[in-house]
């Protein structure tokens, strides 16, 4: 049974950033946002296999100034293949984790190569499908190893910490972990990818508590790929599959969900310019304003100091921004 909050939450929606392209002012398939310092944003965004051109990490901030982008399909230094996550370290630098090479790419706030580290295996310190990653309060790295079904914590040079986790669906186990955050108490929030919930650790492993169970109800979720936690301790994850994001307090009951409120982006403005066939062709469609606002997939939420909530549209290629008032 889901548990309703009791007390309320208002929000906001307040704009929408993005245009679909492989190049430029642009998203193609974004997979992960990160928010770095002096509000950067980081998109990283994937791509297809056929596409040569876009894989990329782009860099923002919420006047919707681009800023530059970084990285590019392959092997070598610098370069990705299947990247799933960013992460912005406090000092400004950059850390993409590719879950086909198994390796954490670092990379300066600007996107100059600066490192890597990672290899394949089930060890302490190996990674098989690396899916998210989360700075700790301390500088340290979390990373939700996904095909080992467990949480790791590097420093951010690599050197192995600590690991918990394990494959099942008892409490304190994974299956496919995804999106990982902290809250301000240190606190590990996991997006138990499949199975479907939302499980709570102490700092060092410990279960601490879950929510969420399979379906399309308040409170139950089809695939969460994202969380995180604001201020006040509400939790955001994005239930990638439902096509939407649910919001709960901090002992998981559900407060309420959101399903989309974009409207077409300044980039997107720039895009169409003053072609009026695009305008026109807009316009024919039935209900435009209304289908536009609504999430496909999306796939990683972040929330900042001023409890703006930033959420990645992926399949739309966009991101939408909401504001917590009350």
């Amino acid at each position: 049974m889901t548990t309703k909050a009791e007390a309320t939450r208002a929000y906001e929606y307040q704009l929408t950033i993005g245009r679909s392209s492989v190049t430029g002012e642009s998203f193609r398939t974004p997979i992960d946002i990160a928010l770095g310092m002096d509000d950067d944003i980081y998109v990283l965004n994937r791509t297809t296999e056929r596409q040569v051109l876009g894989h990329r990490v782009c860099r923002l901030n919420i006047r919707e100034e681009f800023l530059g982008d970084f990285g590019q399909r392959g092997e070598e230094d610098g370069q990705f293949i299947w990247a799933l996550s960013v992460a912005a370290h406090p000092d400004g630098r950059v850390f993409v984790c590719d879950e086909w090479l198994n390796r954490v790419t670092i990379f300066s706030r600007e996107g100059a190569y600066l490192g890597k580290w990672g290899e394949k295996g089930s060890g302490d310190g190996q990674l098989n499908g690396p899916a998210g990653l989360v700075f700790e309060a301390d500088g340290n790295l979390l990373v939700a190893d996904g095909e080992n079904h467990r949480i790791q914590r590097f420093t951010p040079d690599g050197r192995f910490l600590a690991a918990w986790g394990g494959f099942g669906d008892g409490d304190g186990q994974l299956n496919y972990p995804w999106g990982v955050t902290v809250d301000g108490e240190g606190s590990v929030y996991v997006a138990d990818w499949r199975n479907d919930r939302i499980q709570k650790f102490s700092p060092d492993g410990r279960f601490l508590l879950k929510f969420g169970s399979s379906g399309t109800g308040n409170g139950e979720f089809y695939r969460p790929t994202g969380v995180a936690v604001d201020s006040d301790g509400d939790i955001y994850v994005t239930d990638w599959g439902n096509d939407r994001v649910q919001v709960f307090d901090r002992t998981g009951a559900f407060i309420t969900l959101w399903t989309g409120d974009a409207g077409l982006s300044t980039w997107g403005k720039l895009q169409l310019g003053g072609n009026t066939a695009f305008w026109e062709q807009r316009a024919s469609v039935p209900d435009m304003a209304e289908k536009e606002k609504r999430f496909r997939e999306p796939v990683a939420v972040e929330v900042d100091s001023e409890n703006r909530i930033y959420v990645l549209d992926g399949r739309r290629d966009r991101i939408q921004i909401y504001k917590k008032v009350s």
